[in-house]
């Protein structure tokens, strides 16, 4: 073959005679006489009328639609891939500047505040608020301390107790994953169920969001704060202080993002997300 296309080439300005043989009838034999320049021709019209009607075809039939459809099935997969992690970013980065908003708000409340716990004592011990030969009445300074002065009087400043228990009995349904935007663990309990303080703190921020439903951020000493979302209902508010195991509220079925009656904890430590397993026991 490769011989006869060689053939042709090389005597594109003469005749080539074609014989055909039948191996079974040898006098059935014939002889064609052709122009080498005609067979180049016909040879370049039939490609170019195949590569013709490839071209119709693919793009008059439902045959390149579903080529078209795979390519923009994968772009759109892409798309929302990138989509998902990128919202999950804007998620966290929401969350980090919320909470580095409310330190901020902290430590300004903390530079007003102008008196400690020594001065009210000395305020309140003093003998000259009393009748010669009183009794000084047994109060405790504890109760005599407005919320501020409780909260930044130092009992924020000691090292939290951890690990801690978990902030409730309930079943472990989902891990710590960063990688996937999950920057906590998930507790199924039963709705209603109450769930505690995992260590002494104040109450950053607490309310309602569409996403998380009720929730509820814990400022800790050590730059840790906790974060405890999904609640059904929360009984504390921003400004309160809490000791470890303190009810913050009760669980719940709450916000669009959540799939069923259960507590989503967080543990951050100055500003970078931590795997609550490694500040909980049971």
């Amino acid at each position: 073959m490769w011989e006869f296309i060689k053939r042709i080439f090389s005597e594109r300005e003469g005749d080539v005679t074609v014989v055909v043989l039948d191996e079974h009838d040898p006098d059935g034999s014939s002889s064609f006489k052709l122009r080498a320049r005609d067979i180049i021709k016909m040879v370049v019209v039939v490609i170019l009328m195949s590569v013709l009607i490839t071209t119709i075809i693919f793009f008059a039939t439902p045959l390149g639609s579903l080529y078209q459809h795979k390519e923009d099935y994968a772009l759109r997969q892409s798309v929302m891939e990138i989509s998902e992690r990128v919202v999950s970013l804007q998620d966290s980065l929401m969350a980090r500047d919320t909470q580095l908003n409310d330190m901020k708000e902290i430590l300004r409340m903390a530079s007003d505040t102008m008196l400690t716990v020594d001065e009210n004592a000395d305020v309140f011990l003093n003998e000259e608020s009393y009748p010669s030969g009183g009794e000084i009445p047994n109060v405790r300074t504890f109760e005599m301390l407005s919320q501020n002065e409780v909260i930044f009087s130092g009992s924020l400043n000691k090292t939290p107790d951890f690990p801690s228990e978990y902030p409730i009995e309930g079943r472990f349904t989902q891990g710590f994953s960063s990688e996937d935007g999950h920057y906590g663990i998930d507790l199924a309990a039963r709705p209603g169920t109450e769930f505690r303080a995992i260590a002494d703190g104040t109450v950053m921020n607490a309310g309602w969001t569409i996403n998380y439903g009720y929730v509820i951020y814990l400022q800790h000493a050590g730059g840790i704060v906790s974060v405890y979302k999904h609640g059904a209902g929360l009984i504390r508010s921003k400004g309160d202080f809490v000791l470890k195991g303190d009810i913050l509220g009760q669980v719940g079925d709450s916000g669009v993002l959540s799939t069923g009656s259960h507590l989503h904890l967080e543990i951050w430590k100055n500003g970078v997300p931590q795997n609550p397993l490694m500040y909980l026991t049971n």
